[in-house]
């Protein structure tokens, strides 16, 4: 949804109430700027793709605390999972399977996705969902028009927090925590304060937010330290609308980025550990060794996100908007490099210690400095018979990455605390125009076309040591059709095919990071001879391509809203996960050949009496390789290295669950909502070798949510929460990667009080 529809309904009944307040507005007549919708936002009965909304009501319903995964989790063919197991911290999404650095995330239009490595890092923004009227979640491909091409889908979240009328808000939620040896403890604490200016001299609104939450997390040491803020102003002239934005915050948590092996689920102290390294014995039901992660693995962080967005009506017909953003994020995570001898942390013979002497305990700081700024201007034209859109996007990213030994033993008395033993700048350009016409071809039927063209550029500079410096581009062209037919006032359908495109991540062309242990460049060799090693031009890692194919259709009256839709993704280059994780917990990809993911998605909402309602939805998938060689090493008798070949034709893809649903069954009155939710997920396997013991068992979880407001007393509104979490204390792993599963927290609890001035 476009940020001035919503921000310009809630001023609506502004306009009309202005008449009548005050004798001095009673004869004038405040005329509010015309409503332009973006073509990002999906619309029912008009747009053919496939999406699903969360509108304001729902959204101050649902959130407590939890981060925007876990409440986006009941949506159809979504699933989450979480680092610290609570729901709070390092949180991630999976969209019909495919993780979060394929699914384009936008804020207010605006592209979330870290240009280098394409991941979403919700932590980065705390609290956002108090400040947030809308989201719109689109499934498959080439859903956005800008920004990381869309393969598993877009996400799209609205914040216009701005009210009609003056307001002091304040908040504080307190969450329990119940553990295996019956104990509870206090966890998780959130404090907030928000203030509304209501409409000034009919022509400015100002919004302030600030919040703090902290949590000591499921999993040990998985602590996190949010702080939030969210300040925001919009002026209103006869044909221009401007708004800015400024919200973010600093953190700060304790790492806890690897899974446990699958035995400990049972155990309900050995499913909270927080490990560095663990190996099981030969039957895989307990440990041989495990190293505690230490105290000191912590993050500190800071994202602060700067827009400016405006929109400009020319004329009836025609409206111009700029958005105009800029981010900044700097911060570092310490973690244990026990492991890492003299040479690799490139100290040698610089400081007089032999390969011989290797520091010990050492614990590596890890930087990173990203600088990010963008324009994105787009022209609609409402042409009587449809509306045109042209637009573009211009990115432009910097960012600077260095690890330096932050604590070890055995260092000599002459050592530069300051010296960086790997050191590079990245760069990302992105440059793209696209053109979207939807045309009314009758009252009933509807023509969308969609065309993207992108140019992108990675690039490494003043790499220390090895120099592997390189600048790639990409060329990209995204087509997208579809149909919507509107059979009658309540039946729908729609058609629509698109093809997509989408580079690599910065690591699987070079993990720069990572090269003081042994990272390469995933390049072709150059010919024996010549003076550089590799073909930067020819990196080994190609592009994934996805043809789409769409088809739904949708019921909707007074009483009820349902909705089926069949997909057909066909992929060539596929980057899907191996079952590895690299050194920080993120999954290790690669090109598949040719794969293929079909599915069936199910949702509705249904009215059964008087404030009762039923809702939900169910996704059934077969996610294959259809085509994909993985090559094996190992080692005969006599210690010669052995390279083998093996088909993994037909095998299902990891982290691909058949079989999702969702119910929720909701009793609304004008003071009191109370639900009740189910989750299930099937199971599915972790690596892509049909492996058994790195499969994710199925799983089904309940939660419980009461939200009462007390009558409004001497101006003032005061609101009651309480949440229960794993109703029925179900122990299960909400993800795994490989032999690694992320452990969900056993039944926790939440009350909340909220008091509005």
């Amino acid at each position: 949804m476009n940020p001035m529809l919503t921000l310009l309904t809630l001023l609506m009944p502004l306009a009309l109430m202005a008449q009548d307040t005050t004798s001095a507005r009673k004869d004038t007549t405040f005329t509010l700027p015309p409503v332009t919708i973006s073509p990002i936002e999906a619309r029912e009965r008009e747009t053919p793709a496939t999406f699903s909304n969360l509108n304001k009501r729902e959204l101050s319903e649902r959130y407590s605390v939890q981060d925007i995964p876990v409440l986006l989790s009941g949506l159809p063919s979504i699933t989450s999972y979480s680092e610290g197991g609570n729901g709070i911290g390092y949180n991630y999404i999976n969209l019909r399977g495919f993780d979060q650095r394929r699914i384009s995330v936008m804020i207010n239009g605006v592209p979330q996705n870290d240009p280098e490595d394409h991941n979403v890092y919700w932590i980065d923004f705390p609290d956002l969902l108090g400040s947030t009227d809308n989201i719109q979640v689109q499934r498959g491909a080439g859903s956005a028009f800008y920004g990381p091409p869309a393969i598993g889908g877009s996400v799209n979240l609205i914040s216009t927090p701005m009210t009609p009328e003056p307001s002091i808000t304040l908040e504080s939620l307190f969450g329990f925590q119940e553990y295996g040896d019956q104990s509870t403890a206090l966890t998780t604490r959130k404090f907030g304060a928000t203030i509304n200016s209501g409409l000034i001299d009919r022509r400015y609104m100002l919004h302030g937010r600030l919040g703090k939450i902290t949590s000591d997390g499921y999993r040990e040491n998985s602590w996190v330290e949010l702080n939030s803020y969210f300040l925001g102003a919009v002026r209103f002239d006869n044909n221009m609308t401007t708004r800015l934005h400024f919200f973010g915050g600093p953190l700060a948590d304790g790492l806890a980025y690897y899974g446990l092996p699958k035995f400990v689920n049972t155990d309900t102290k050995l499913r909270r550990e927080n490990l560095v390294y663990w190996e099981t014995d030969s039957s895989g039901s307990s440990y041989s060794y495990t190293q505690a992660r230490r105290p000191q693995e912590i993050e500190n962080f800071s994202q602060p996100h700067y827009e400016l967005i405006h929109e400009w009506r020319i004329s009836r017909a025609v409206s111009f908007n700029n958005t105009i953003f800029y981010y900044t994020g700097d911060g570092f995570f310490d973690y244990d490099a026990s492991w890492a001898d003299t040479s690799m942390l490139r100290i040698g013979y610089s400081y007089g210690i032999p390969a011989s002497q290797n520091p010990a305990n050492t614990l590596v700081r890890a930087f990173v400095g990203n600088r990010q700024g963008g324009w994105l201007p787009r022209v609609e034209i409402n042409h009587g018979s449809g509306n045109l859109t042209l637009g573009a996007e211009l990115r432009i990213h910097r960012s600077v990455h260095w690890g330096k030994i932050q604590f070890a033993e055995g260092l000599p008395q002459n050592f530069d605390p300051d010296y960086h033993f790997y050191e590079y700048n990245g760069e990302k350009d992105v440059l793209s125009i696209y053109v979207h016409e939807l045309y009314r071809l009758s009252d009933r039927w509807s023509l969308m076309t969609d065309l993207q063209l992108v140019h992108n550029r990675y690039g490494i500079e003043n790499e220390k040591y090895l120099a592997n410096n390189f600048s790639l581009p990409y060329f990209f062209a995204n087509p997208r059709a579809g149909i919507n037919w509107n059979a009658t006032d309540e039946w729908n359908s729609y058609l629509s095919l698109a093809f997509t495109t989408r580079e690599p991540r910065l690591r699987n062309l070079y993990a720069a990071e990572d090269s003081y242990f042994g990272a390469l460049p995933l390049f072709y060799d150059l010919p024996i001879g010549v003076a550089l090693r590799y073909d930067f031009t020819r990196p080994l890692a190609q592009p994934e391509q996805l043809l789409d194919v769409e088809l739904g259709a949708a019921f909707k009256n007074s009483d009820a809203r349902l909705s089926a839709n069949v997909y057909w993704m066909e992929f060539t280059n596929e980057l899907v996960e191996n079952g590895r994780v690299d050194i920080f917990g993120q999954p290790v990809t690669g090109n598949a050949e040719r794969t293929r993911h079909v599915g069936v998605e199910l949702d509705g909402i249904v009215s059964l009496y008087q404030g009762l309602s039923l809702a939900g939805n169910v996704s059934l998938s077969s996610n294959k390789l259809v085509n994909h060689l993985t090559y094996l090493t190992g080692y005969d008798t006599a210690g010669n290295q052995i390279v083998t070949a093996t088909s993994l034709n037909d095998n299902p893809i990891a982290g691909f669950p058949g079989v999702l649903g969702n119910i929720r069954l909701t009793y609304r009155t004008d003071r009191l909502t109370a639900s009740i939710a189910c989750k299930y997920v099937g199971s599915y396997y972790t690596d892509n070798f049909k492996n058994e013991q790195n499969k994710n068992d199925a799983y089904s979880v309940f939660d419980a949510q009461l939200l009462y407001r007390l009558q409004r007393t001497l101006g003032t509104e005061v609101n009651l929460r309480g949440e229960v979490r794993n109703v029925f204390n179900n122990l299960y792993f909400a993800h795994g990667i490989g032999s690694g599963f992320f452990p969900a927290a056993e039944r926790n609890y939440l009350f909340g009080l909220t008091v509005i001035l």
